[in-house]
């Protein structure tokens, strides 16, 4: 379990500070996060046995603020949308102001895959 340990102290603040913008209110936005790793905690074997540990922590991460929200999970069989994933990355990015290298390890995706993810410098921020 120390593997563990060690992915919630790294990955705790962005996860909170993502789930306290998109839910609005910080004892929800808690909530949410800790119903995540114990969720993860509890498969955890199985999340390391994937091909993407960091993504399907995301993906369940997503799932609590959606049930948070009161949303239905929006994800493809695959667990997650393209759409979804650039929303996250931008929010992640422009922000939360995390550098790329930090969204990418948050996110679960390839420092390469996360420039189509994020809009060009040029393009308007929402």
């Amino acid at each position: 379990m120390a593997a563990f340990a060690a992915f919630r102290e790294r990955q705790f603040e962005p996860y909170l500070q993502y789930a306290a913008l998109r839910i609005g209110q910080p004892c929800a936005a808690e909530k949410a996060v800790a119903a995540a790793f114990t969720e993860l905690a509890v498969s955890w074997t199985v999340v390391l046995g994937s091909s993407g540990p960091a993504a399907v922590a995301w993906d369940i991460l997503h799932d609590h603020i959606d049930h948070a929200l009161g949303l239905e999970t929006q994800t493809s069989p695959s667990g997650r949308t393209v759409r979804s994933l650039q929303l996250d990355a931008h929010v992640l990015h422009r922000r939360l102001r995390l550098s790329s290298e930090r969204v990418a390890e948050v996110l679960g995706v390839a420092l390469e895959d996360l420039a189509s993810l994020l809009p060009s410098p040029a393009a308007p921020m929402e």
